[in-house]
């Protein structure tokens, strides 16, 4: 599975709140799910992004690592989906391809 916008925008909600049960509920979605989410993103990158205890969850250094870029990698990702939308108004089209994985 790879990585989405939709997994970072959760992590940084994780991170902000210090909880994935707050954040689930800011999200409004189910609680295991977030919790599922974090750890498919945590098998993804190949380490662990927090620190969890019954208190909350707090970030190692990769989790801080992460949080640094996560909300630039979001922007980039938003300014990618727009840009086939400027390339029409431009009469111009824009094609991008991938090989099957």
């Amino acid at each position: 599975m790879g990585i989405d916008r939709n997994q970072l925008q959760y992590f940084m909600d994780v991170a902000a709140f210090r909880s994935i049960n707050k954040a689930s509920e800011h999200r409004n979605i189910a609680q295991p799910a977030l919790s599922r989410r974090m750890s498919q993103l945590e098998y993804d990158l190949g380490c662990d992004l927090f620190i969890r205890s019954t208190r909350g969850v707090d970030l190692t250094p990769a989790g801080k690592t992460l949080l640094k870029r996560a909300a630039s990698i979001i922007r980039q990702l938003d300014d990618l989906r727009d840009l086939p939308q400027e390339e029409e108004a431009d009469g111009r089209n824009l094609r991008i391809g991938m090989p099957p994985a």
